[in-house]
């Protein structure tokens, strides 16, 4: 079974985002390029837990046909979206859900159940 998330940020995670949420782990977390491609792989104490999609620059308005007003709104612009795949399995996919929730913490970032689009971190807030 795999397990999936979408991540939105307000700014491209690679940016800082992805390093400051990897020093909160104690740089146990690593986000690896995939060679021949920008999508990067989360390695956990040398195991690979997910993919994650290079982030690309979706336009508000296109945002909110996506995922709806209240995400649009939060965001207030532009956002940088990522599709994050956890093919191993739950305890795998909790770990990397962590990783995202805390790249996101502190920011307009959301992180997003893509099959129900509920907001994963809407009580984290910002």
């Amino acid at each position: 079974m795999s397990y999936d998330f979408h991540l939105i940020c307000d700014q491209d995670p690679r940016e800082g985002r992805f390093a400051y949420a990897c020093e909160q782990f104690e740089n146990k977390f690593q986000l690896n390029a995939v060679e021949g491609s920008e999508n990067l792989v989360v390695n956990l104490a040398g195991e690979d837990l997910g993919l994650v999609s290079v982030p690309t620059r979706v336009p508000n308005p296109e945002v909110r046909r996506i995922f709806g007003e209240e995400v649009a709104h939060q965001l207030g612009g532009d956002a940088w979206v990522s599709e994050v795949n956890c093919p191993y399995d739950k305890d795998n996919a909790e770990a990397v859900r962590a990783l995202l929730m805390i790249t996101v913490i502190g920011t307009k970032g959301l992180l997003i159940d893509p099959q129900s689009n509920e907001v994963i971190n809407a009580e984290w807030g910002a």
